[in-house]
């Protein structure tokens, strides 16, 4: 769960840096507008030093960069604040849409975010849990599973901060539509851990199968 927790720790950064930055200058009395864009500056402080660090550029940070630039350029043309607030909408839609395109098209995206979990960072197992895409029925269709259920969630957050952001002042809204957010991450690490045993048991399945035993022609799309 700490090992969970620690790769999520970026996420929940993301979340937490503006709504603080955000309600600091909102009352000092900045307006929303220049507010919610410093807010935005403030994740971009740590973002990309964060992707210098690592020397690469994650899908984390690409993400923080785009809501940014999509945030700033909302706010300049428009001086609305509440068309800002409703890019998660945007973003979490595409979200759980890759996520169920995931599930038919190549491997469901679980599958690589379950991988540390299910392997324990051992590379015997870490092949084994690549064989038994290729092997195991229960794997597919538990990674499938995950994978819609986590895209269900999505969808559901994306519909709710349109309430949010529609039915409360932008001063509400800002903070609100983080609850969601934080509540949908420990959702998805609840599901991913509580997969993590049955993923666990047909690993282990695997490795004690014989190695010269003939392998079923891989899935559609694996």
């Amino acid at each position: 769960m700490l090992r969970t927790l620690r790769a999520l720790l970026p996420t929940l950064l993301d979340l937490i840096v503006p709504t603080i930055v955000y309600y600091l200058l909102h009352w000092l009395g900045v307006a929303d507008a220049p507010a919610l864009i410093a807010a935005c500056a403030a994740t971009a402080g740590y973002a990309v030093p964060r992707m210098i660090r690592r020397r690469r550029v994650d899908a984390l940070g690409l993400l923080v960069i785009a809501e940014l630039a999509a945030t700033t350029a909302l706010l300049t043309a428009t001086g609305d604040a509440r068309l800002a607030l409703l890019r998660p909408t945007v973003y979490l839609t595409v979200a759980a849409a890759v996520f169920l395109l995931s599930c038919w098209c190549g491997r469901p995206l679980t599958y690589t975010g379950a991988t540390p979990m299910a392997t324990k960072g051992d590379p015997e197992r870490a092949a084994a849990y690549e064989r038994s895409w290729h092997n195991s029925p229960q794997m597919r269709s538990t990674h499938r599973r995950l994978s819609a259920t986590i895209a269900a969630a999505m969808f559901g957050y994306a519909v709710l901060n349109v309430v949010i952001v529609h039915a409360f002042p932008v001063s509400q809204a800002d903070g609100l539509q983080k609850v969601p957010g934080i509540a949908l991450i420990l959702v998805v690490m609840v599901l991913l851990r509580s997969r993590v045993p049955r993923l666990s048991r047909i690993v282990d399945a695997e490795q004690r199968r014989p190695t010269d035993t003939p392998q079923p022609t891989p899935a559609a799309g694996a």
